[in-house]
């Protein structure tokens, strides 16, 4: 097979009026209904068709592909506050960056919504964002302790300075606290248990996105 020497794209956008069975469907299931649609009349006409058209110029079609993708604009807006709860960990811009690459490819259905909104915000920010915290438990031995580490914004961990790892915490206590870092802001926190790096120790995203513009203030300063 020849090699390439040009690479032609042609991209057209077709404005829809569809019916409610399909306005309802995932971004997935839109997507995948409208290449049923379509199918080899068009998937395959066009390259047959222009392969027709450039061999009158002695041009050869020696692959090609497609891509298809269906935005649906009819879709009702989500509230910041979906967008924060799933991604606590961006900043005001990055959130409008997330709005904007999954808009009208969300999920009709609330839970979907939730967890492909958090997996476009993992893609678009994955790395770890730390701020200094305040741990406040109950060690095993019955005293209360205050142990210094940092929580991680992105998934709600926390690492526990070298001085304090080695703290052994009483199981399933309710009084397990995660104080951000001079904001007097205490977040509920449970203890999974204890590893060689320490209690592993978690800050549920749902209370990271209840004080979430604290937090991501605190970040953005540090």
């Amino acid at each position: 097979m020849s090699q390439p020497d040009l690479k032609l794209s042609i991209t057209f956008e077709f404005e829809l009026s569809a019916p409610g069975e399909l306005r309802e469907l995932g971004h997935e299931n839109l997507c995948k209904a409208m290449h049923d649609l379509l199918g080899a009349m068009v998937l395959q006409g066009m390259p047959t068709v222009t392969s027709k058209q450039l061999g009158k110029a002695g041009v050869s079609v020696l692959s090609h592909h497609h891509h298809l993708d269906v935005a649906n604009t009819a879709a009702a807006a989500i509230p910041r506050a979906e967008y924060v709860a799933a991604a606590p960990h961006l900043t005001d811009d990055e959130l409008v960056q997330l709005a904007r690459r999954t808009s009208g490819k969300l999920p009709v259905i609330e839970g979907e919504r939730a967890r492909v909104l958090r997996r476009n915000a993992l893609a678009l920010v994955g790395e770890f964002r730390m701020i200094p915290c305040v741990v406040h438990a109950r060690l095993s031995s019955g005293k209360d302790a205050q142990l210094q580490g940092r929580l991680n914004l992105t998934n709600g961990s926390v690492l526990l300075g070298d001085r304090d790892r080695q703290s052994r915490l009483q199981p399933n206590q309710d009084s397990l606290r995660v104080e951000g870092g001079g904001t007097g802001v205490g977040l509920k926190a449970s203890c999974a248990g204890h590893t060689l790096s320490g209690p592993v120790i978690e800050v549920p995203l749902t209370e990271l996105a209840a004080h979430r513009d604290t937090l991501i203030g605190l970040w953005q300063k540090s």
